[in-house]
């Protein structure tokens, strides 16, 4: 089971890393939603559940996020984006365990909160606050290749933000 749940995790990571090389904020979304639904996979077949189900109240709050350009969502967006990390928090607390229970909450809530902004630097900027607290967590609960996912996003994070934050930039 363990190495079903490291192939499954390293497709997801795939994902993962895929969407921050993305140019625009719905290409990120999307990727990221894919690959969240792999990381429910890998964590139920690695019996962390607190990671499938951040995972499940993180696509949700990212699905909700996506709708961000409706109108009602748009006027309302703080109270949308409040009641999104509101249960992503209950969630988490639901199921703590141990201190490590923490991390990723604030991962999910870093990573989904990023998804409410406009500014796609923003958005990775956040994001990678969110990686470590993953790192974290996955070492901790044994998902060891979206360890080393975790390492690659905060590596292709920080290539997106060179490409297309600083490079764009400096050509302007």
């Amino acid at each position: 089971m363990k190495e079903i749940a490291f192939i499954v995790g390293i497709i997801a990571v795939c994902l993962y890393l895929l969407g921050y090389l993305q140019k625009t904020r719905s290409r990120i979304i999307t990727f990221n939603l894919s690959s969240r639904i792999l990381y429910i996979v890998q964590y139920i077949l690695l019996g962390a559940f607190e990671g499938a189900a951040l995972d499940v109240a993180g696509a949700g709050a990212s699905l909700l996020a996506s709708t961000k350009k409706h109108p009602f969502v748009r006027k309302h967006t703080i109270w949308f984006a409040l009641f999104a990390s509101i249960a992503i928090t209950t969630v988490g607390l639901l199921l703590y365990q141990n201190v490590f229970s923490l991390f990723p909450i604030i991962a999910v809530l870093l990573h989904t909160g990023a998804f409410w902004l406009d500014n796609e630097k923003a958005i990775r900027i956040i994001s990678l606050l969110g990686c470590p607290f993953w790192l974290v967590y996955n070492f901790v609960s044994g998902a060891y290749g979206s360890c080393v996912g975790d390492v690659l996003s905060m590596v292709s994070i920080v290539t997106s933000m060179i490409r297309y934050d600083l490079l764009r930039k400096n050509k302007l």
